[in-house]
């Protein structure tokens, strides 16, 4: 399978963000931000050549969302025809109640 190119939706980037966001107030910097931008950078880059390493959320009310943990955050992903779309992340350290799916 050809590497595929990633694409975040909207919903993805904002609670990305946020979460960055509050990472960067918390620890008064943005060096553990960083991190954590380039651990999920550099995992999608695998997803996009191995788009079928990680496990299928898959339920009767979803369907094709894959998900993989990077550090404390889970990554859900769709394979679509020639992207990867990134559709939720999610801190584990979070409320399990708010899980995306």
């Amino acid at each position: 399978m050809a590497k595929l190119k990633v694409r975040w939706t909207e919903s993805a980037i904002t609670e990305f963000g946020k979460m960055l966001t509050y990472y960067n107030v918390r620890n008064g910097n943005s060096k553990y931000s960083r991190s954590i931008v380039k651990m999920v950078r550099e995992s999608l880059k695998l997803v996009a050549k191995f788009p079928l390493m990680y496990r299928s959320v898959d339920t009767k009310e979803i369907r094709d969302v894959r998900v993989f943990h990077c550090d404390y955050f889970l990554i859900y992903y769709r394979i679509l025809e020639t992207e990867i779309l990134v559709e939720g992340v999610f801190d584990t350290r979070q409320d399990p109640a708010t899980l995306p799916y």
